[in-house]
């Protein structure tokens, strides 16, 4: 492969290639799928789809991002700290002081440069390490580590080149880096640019799902006798370029199933991930059917982010009994369309999925679509809808897996009302 066409860079805006994707960004990184790609406008880290579609901003105030291996999480800095934050946002950690964070090829630690010297962090912060000298890190697939010295990138203790910014090829046998705003690979000056980000390499295409979290609807208040619930209707779109198909087996002598996703490839091949959800028997009128654990998640915060209220409901039947997403679907038609194994406890297995187009759709108080409110002051707050909160199942993108609406709660003679102030379909913060 042409090395130019393998690299993405910055020259006025990020390229790949002769072609731009991002016409003002700088500091790109891919996602370990190639399917994503971050990057920094104005100083705040934004992420899109690699054609430059479907772009979000992810944090303010950030500069250096990094991929994790797994690509649920980003690195990055702000005045002078590496920090990390979910691929969605969430669970924003600051680790150390310092700056070039890099991901070991394991995905367990974060190594930077602080005072010339190199230094290891495990990925949630902790056990520092001084790991050499030098700056601006870069690991390969194999664990061998590129840092700069005095204007020279030294590998293994040996100076392979005068430069700046190393960046490994996803292959390991090659080394990006800019010299005099010129980026070379070995010896080759390839383009004018800065700031490397080799792709990763094309593997089949992964034909994930992607999980878009619609924003509650129909909210509506229940209860008395001291006991006041309110509750709404959650939708969850597929909108990605394949399903969502989950498969659950029950291990001998268990009262539940685990979870493995298939995700179908473009080649026609199925590639398989294990363990990723947990499935129980839930026989609470009018369900008496096997549930995904978890699959969406309800919270009630106040607008400075306090928790307040859980949900606690059990889980989903995923199905095709709503094609509602958003959008041009030709050629749609249902796949998923069992009823998770109805009023049979002793299954041993259970299909469930969502085809692109289709719905999960749930409306207000379904088995568990609500949160109790009862002794919640009157006041303002944001009720949260957040879809795979775990990240545990694949999709195409994570950052639009939370929605949300900003309502003012009040009481009159001791009954609840409830009024959406704002509706805030793309942010777990409206």
């Amino acid at each position: 492969m042409n090395a130019l066409a393998a690299l993405a860079f910055t020259l006025a805006g990020i390229n790949v290639g002769a072609q731009r994707v991002m016409p003002i960004g700088y500091a790109p990184t891919w996602s370990p799928s190639a399917a994503r790609i971050a990057f920094v406008t104005k100083g705040n880290l934004w992420v899109a789809d690699a054609d430059g579609t479907r772009r979000g901003l992810l944090v303010r105030d950030a500069g250096n991002p990094a991929w994790s291996p797994n690509g649920r999480r980003i690195t990055f800095t702000r005045k002078g700290r590496v920090y990390t934050v979910r691929a969605d946002g969430l669970d924003e950690r600051a680790l150390a002081s310092g700056a070039h964070p890099t991901w070991s090829p394991d995905g367990t630690r974060i190594a930077f440069d602080r005072d010339a010297k190199i230094v290891s962090v495990r990925w949630y912060g902790g056990d520092p390490r001084i790991v050499t000298d030098g700056e601006d890190p870069a690991y390969a697939p194999n664990g061998r580590l590129a840092v700069v010295r005095d204007g020279q990138i030294v590998v293994a203790g040996q100076v392979v080149a005068e430069g700046t910014s190393p960046t490994w090829a996803p292959d390991g046998r090659r080394l990006a880096y800019v010299r005099d705003n010129v980026i070379y690979v070995g010896a080759k000056a390839v383009h004018k640019g800065q700031q490397p980000a080799w792709r990763p390499p094309k593997r089949a295409q992964e034909l994930l799902p992607d999980f878009d979290q619609r924003a509650p609807v129909g909210l509506t208040i229940a209860g008395g006798t001291g006991r006041w619930l309110l509750g709404f209707t959650s939708l969850v779109d597929n909108i990605g370029i394949g399903p969502s198909e989950l498969i659950g087996v029950r291990p001998p002598g268990n009262s539940h199933m685990i979870g493995t996703q298939r995700v179908r490839l473009a080649n026609g091949n199925v590639r398989t991930y294990h363990d990723v959800a947990h499935f129980r028997y839930t026989n609470s009128p009018p369900h008496h059917h096997w549930h995904l654990m978890r699959f969406d998640s309800f919270e009630l915060r106040t607008p400075d982010g306090r928790l307040l209220v859980r949900d606690r409901k059990s889980g989903f039947c995923l199905a095709d009994h709503w094609g509602a997403a958003p959008g041009h679907w030709p050629g749609r038609r249902p796949h998923y369309l069992g009823n998770c194994d109805q009023f049979n406890p002793a299954a041993t297995h259970v299909l469930m999925g969502t085809t692109p187009g289709y719905t999960d759709r749930y409306p207000a108080f379904f088995h568990g679509q609500n949160i109790d409110i009862t002794g919640v002051p009157a006041g303002i707050y944001v009720l949260t809808h957040r879809v795979n909160a775990s990240m545990q199942l694949r999709e195409l993108r994570y950052d639009n897996d939370a929605a949300s609406v900003r309502i003012r709660l009040g009481w009159r003679a001791g009954y609840p009302r409830v009024r959406i102030l704002r509706n805030c379909p793309a942010t777990a913060t409206c």
